[in-house]
């Protein structure tokens, strides 16, 4: 009888390092299947201009697209904010309105002092549906600011 003991346990054994196998394979197309969605991320370069005569740190005003390297946010889009400026930073939540019911909503943070900044994009409707982007905020100088980060749309 300890003859067929010994096959029993081999096969036992076999079976156990397979599941161990299945499992680690699993993880690891998990894992992959994560990285791949962090390569979707796209660069988002674009440029505003702010003049006073629509932006003076009040709620309401806006800044204009001048530059953009995403089609979504063409030329011309208009940045609003809803919160107004301090008289040392800006923090408030901001609406690109690219036309008729096509924008994007999210949150900017920007330090007087430095000219640097950050803004987030977590939402949008029509062409900028699902859209997500971090990116900083520079000052350029005169009435220009630059954005520069990274984008991508939830559906990718």
């Amino acid at each position: 009888m300890r003859r067929f003991r010994a096959p029993a346990r081999v096969l036992v054994v076999a079976v156990a390092l397979l599941a161990v196998a299945a499992s680690v394979l699993a993880v690891t197309a998990s894992a992959q299947s994560g990285a791949g969605a962090n390569h979707r991320a796209r660069p988002l370069h674009l440029t505003k201009e702010c003049p006073p005569s629509t932006m003076q740190g009040q709620i309401g005003d806006y800044c204009t697209v001048t530059s953009s390297n995403v089609p979504a946010i063409p030329v011309g889009t208009m940045i609003f904010y809803a919160q107004a400026a301090g008289q040392e930073s800006l923090d408030s939540d901001v609406i690109l309105y690219t036309g008729r019911g096509k924008t994007a909503t999210g949150h900017c943070e920007l330090e007087f002092a430095t000219g640097f900044g950050r803004c987030r994009l977590f939402g949008g409707t029509r062409t900028l549906d699902g859209i997500r982007a971090r990116v900083d905020v520079s000052y350029l100088g005169g009435f220009d600011w630059a954005w520069d980060g990274t984008y991508r749309f939830e559906d990718d």
